[in-house]
């Protein structure tokens, strides 16, 4: 086996060994004369069997860093990314919590609709999941991204019921925009829609539906009134008196998390209205998966990057070192006193001629730097150390590969579900499919002899 087929080699125009294979078991690496031709005994590291570990796990907040959305009075403010500062805008939303003006999300108080970033409560399910997978060939480690994002059920808006829409947004369009509108739901405890009529106005099922109402009027004395995602209210129906809405705290003992109702972003504009102009609405929010619409997609990033690996065939030093230091993405490559080879080397021409040196300059040996590869998954691929033209001292001292075996995900939610849940759940939609197609591989009757 040619355990060198599992990397990719990036090189300056192209990039080598990019074969995969889609199933370890394949007639071509079966041994025989493919086999034999090749001089291996079976196919490339790709071809064996997958042993899928998963590790560095973690999970952070995809809201930090964003611009926060406060509204005052009906109007939305959105800070500027370079002025204020987080902490006076905070410190001013506090304030004006104290004095009793409410500045928080739909006029309730910073305490109670903000995270303590200053996001609101309903983001806190937007979240980064990022881990390691090891050990498992690419078309695997795809097969469980499409999973991710095509298969885990969410909460989304698929039926519309216009009373009245004066505003400049169409009706047809207004309803594609709430379809996206992502929200949060009981969705374990929800069913799928099966047949036409569980999906009806007229006759309500609380185990599929979650109904929403909007209305809102244009006011008089403001030329465009905006109307936004967080002015939708959850009605609830008859044998939903478990779920409440809202956000609740994971350390709420009054409330389950998983049975909240609520839309995840608040600021999302729906329509505008002109004085006068009304808009009322009934929504429907029912259970389905990313595969039949991207709107029930959990995920709005979901994607791997193969693992990197840098190798360093030859010393650079001095100069060489500095500039590659320089050239590369921070944090790749790093510097280390090593001593001084050139000095070393006059040293002992000048012992074989006999010419002594200087005690002081014996006890003071120059040192120079050498360059040494901190960390791979910083490198950005930019191929710039790989320009001999450029940096012809950096000839063939500098390789770069990618293994096609290990790979890192990254997995960003939307806000329905938290981003652990997402895992949980694709894991154990990807383990039934592996046991299904195991039932049908052994239930299939083979007709015919096989070709050995």
């Amino acid at each position: 086996m040619n355990k060198s087929s599992s990397y990719m080699e990036i090189t300056l125009n192209r990039v080598d060994n990019t074969e995969t294979v889609s199933s370890p078991h394949s007639y071509a690496y079966g041994g025989g004369n493919s086999g034999a031709a090749t001089g291996q005994s079976g196919g490339p590291a790709t071809a064996l069997p997958d042993h899928p570990t998963i590790s560095n796990l973690s999970i952070t907040s995809a809201m930090v860093g964003l611009p926060i959305t406060f509204f005052e009075n009906g109007k939305r403010k959105k800070q500027s990314l370079t002025t204020p500062p987080l902490s006076s805008e905070l410190s001013r939303v506090k304030s004006e919590d104290e004095e009793g003006k409410g500045g928080g999300i739909g006029g309730s108080s910073p305490s109670e609709g903000l995270t303590p970033e200053g996001f609101p409560c309903t983001t806190r399910r937007v979240e980064l999941l990022s881990f390691d997978l090891d050990n498992v060939s690419p078309p695997i480690a795809n097969l469980f991204r499409r999973v991710i994002t095509t298969e885990v059920p969410t909460m989304a808006f698929d039926r519309v019921l216009l009373y009245e829409n004066d505003g400049v947004v169409l009706d047809e369009l207004l309803s594609h925009r709430l379809g996206l509108v992502p929200v949060a739901g009981p969705v374990s405890r929800m069913e799928y829609i099966t047949e036409p009529g569980q999906a009806s106005f007229q006759s309500l099922d609380p185990k599929r539906v979650l109904m929403f109402e909007l209305e809102a009027e244009g006011a008089k004395n403001v030329a465009v009134t905006s109307v936004y995602s967080r002015q939708l209210s959850w009605v609830p129906l008859p044998g939903q008196e478990e779920f409440h809405s809202g956000p609740s705290s994971p350390s709420d003992p009054e409330h389950n998390e998983a049975d909240s109702v609520f839309v995840v972003h608040p600021d999302i504009l729906l329509t505008k209205l002109g004085p006068g102009q009304r808009v009322k609405l009934r929504a429907m929010a029912v259970k389905g998966i990313g595969a039949v619409h991207t709107k029930w997609s959990p995920v709005s990033a979901c994607y791997y990057e193969m693992k990197t690996h840098i190798e360093l065939t030859e010393p650079v030093l001095g100069e060489a070192a500095e500039q590659l230091v320089k050239m590369s993405p921070k944090g790749v490559f790093g510097l280390v006193k090593v001593p001084n080879e050139n000095e070393e080397e006059e040293e002992e021409t000048e012992s074989k001629v006999g010419r002594s040196k200087d005690p002081e300059s014996l006890s003071k040996k120059s040192t120079t730097v050498s360059a040494v590869v901190l960390d791979p998954s910083k490198c950005t691929i930019s191929r710039e150390c790989l320009r001999t033209d450029q940096y012809p001292e950096l000839e063939n001292k500098v390789k770069i590969t990618k293994n096609k075996t290990r790979v890192r995900f990254h997995v960003e939610s939307v806000g329905q579900l938290h981003a652990v849940e997402i895992f949980r759940t694709a894991l154990t939609l990807f383990a039934e499919r592996v046991r299904y197609l195991a039932r049908l591989i052994q239930d299939t009757e083979v007709v015919g002899a096989v070709p050995e």
